[in-house]
């Protein structure tokens, strides 16, 4: 098994697993004591999703380079590692704001409240909060400057690979 697959079949596993717990929180929480307040449980739905949509949408980092061979390489490898942290954290800040908004919704208590009586229910809610916390997450500047600065890392980073890579004496790349 190669390791892509090794590891979409541990995040596959992992998320049917995450799944069943929202639905454990979501089904045995009790009406919430006000309107607006969270249910019994469900604040613990808040750091589990955002976890896991952290590690799920979160970019890669490239792999530290030991004993970089130029000064550039290292300063480039730097950059990209602190730009995809930068990206991370507005990814973990949009799942965080899913979990806010999944919460939210399934502490209402007024007539207009989404019913939530079956495993697909909660999913579908699940992604409506989460692609309306991605949408405005991915419209806003805080996330188009991280995404932005990590794409130039990365190519900053790709261009002192090839330089590194081409024979003494060689044309610029």
């Amino acid at each position: 098994m190669t390791d892509a697959v090794r590891q979409l079949l541990e995040f596959s596993q992992q998320y049917a697993g995450f799944a069943m717990d929202c639905w454990r929180l979501a089904a045995g929480a009790q009406a919430a004591p006000a309107a607006g307040m969270p249910q019994p449980g469900l604040e613990a739905l808040q750091p589990m999703f955002a976890e896991h949509y952290r590690r799920l949408l979160a970019p890669a980092l490239p792999p530290e380079i030991p004993g970089a061979a130029a000064p550039a390489m290292a300063a480039a490898l730097a950059r990209c590692q602190r730009a995809g942290q930068a990206l991370a954290a507005e990814t973990t800040a949009a799942a965080a704001d899913a979990a806010r908004r999944l919460v939210a919704e399934l502490s209402r208590t007024d007539a207009g409240a989404p019913p939530v009586t079956t495993l697909r229910g909660l999913h579908e809610l699940w992604i409506e909060c989460g692609e309306a916390a991605w949408a405005a997450a991915v419209h806003g500047d805080a996330y188009a400057t991280a995404q932005a600065e990590w794409l130039a890392s990365l190519i900053e980073l790709q261009f002192e690979q090839r330089r590194l890579q081409q024979p003494a004496g060689g044309t610029k790349p």
